[in-house]
């Protein structure tokens, strides 16, 4: 499903467009996968990348369909300092086999796995719920079909970089105002230079992992992630002000 983020668009206050462009920090990642139908393997479109993908699975209208992993370089690195925003749509079509699958986004450093955001393995053992490494399991079902997920990482360097990730359904963006499905701290994030989408079900079966819409950003509003609509109105009403006392 392509994302529809015009809910946010809807607030018609002058001042929260204006906040909203201004936090618009940078967009480090964004791919869409608005390609033909048939296989991934070979496309270079989107842009934060540095070489094209890799992949046994296929696009069909616009999203990755299989259960084969895909793997792409970023053009640029994570930091050890500040904030990543990160969201994207995945999900299986059918509960995957316990102890027996993985999939969703993984974060390399260096060709190294060092972080899934999706469906962890070999443990934790509830393969059917939303999961990170390092944390217990959600009761947020990862099936049927694609949710969206917002990470938020707070980097550090060496293992000190947190994670906290929120989830809903697909079409409309995420609010991220109250406290995370997850958080998983002591991770080793800064120096981020690859990802996977998407993983294996080793159990067979009809079930298909599905990726679409990834985006990585610097800002909440860079991604598919808003707060609370009342706590966005006071905080472009107060970016309006202070620029009215600068122009002053």
């Amino acid at each position: 499903m392509k994302s529809n983020q015009t809910s946010v668009a809807a607030l018609t206050c002058t001042a929260l467009i204006g906040a909203a462009a201004l936090s618009q920090a940078a967009i480090l990642v964004s791919e869409d996968f608005s390609y033909g139908d048939g296989g991934l393997n070979g496309q270079n479109g989107g842009t934060g990348f540095s070489n094209a993908w890799t992949s046994a699975t296929n696009v069909t209208g616009g999203v990755v369909t299989g259960n084969d992993p895909s793997f792409r370089t970023l053009s640029a690195t994570f930091g050890s300092t500040g904030t990543i925003w990160i969201s994207f749509d995945w999900g299986n079509s059918s509960a995957p086999a316990q102890d027996a699958s993985y999939g969703g986004l993984t974060l390399y450093i260096g060709g190294s796995e060092k972080f899934l955001i999706g469906n962890t393995w070999p443990s934790p053992a509830s393969h059917q719920v939303w999961s990170m490494n390092g944390t217990g399991v959600s009761s947020e079902p990862n099936y049927s079909g694609m949710k969206t997920a917002v990470a938020k990482i707070t980097l550090g360097a060496g293992a000190t970089s947190m994670v906290e990730l929120w989830v809903a359904a697909t079409g409309s963006p995420v609010d991220v105002s109250g406290a995370p499905l997850l958080t998983s701290t002591g991770r080793e994030l800064a120096g981020v230079d690859g990802i996977r989408i998407n993983g294996s079900d080793f159990g067979g079966g009809g079930n298909q992992q599905s990726f679409d819409n990834l985006l990585i950003g610097t800002s909440m509003l860079d991604v598919d992630a808003i707060p609370e609509p009342g706590a966005a109105l006071l905080g472009g009403l107060g970016t309006l002000a202070l620029l009215r006392r600068r122009r002053a």
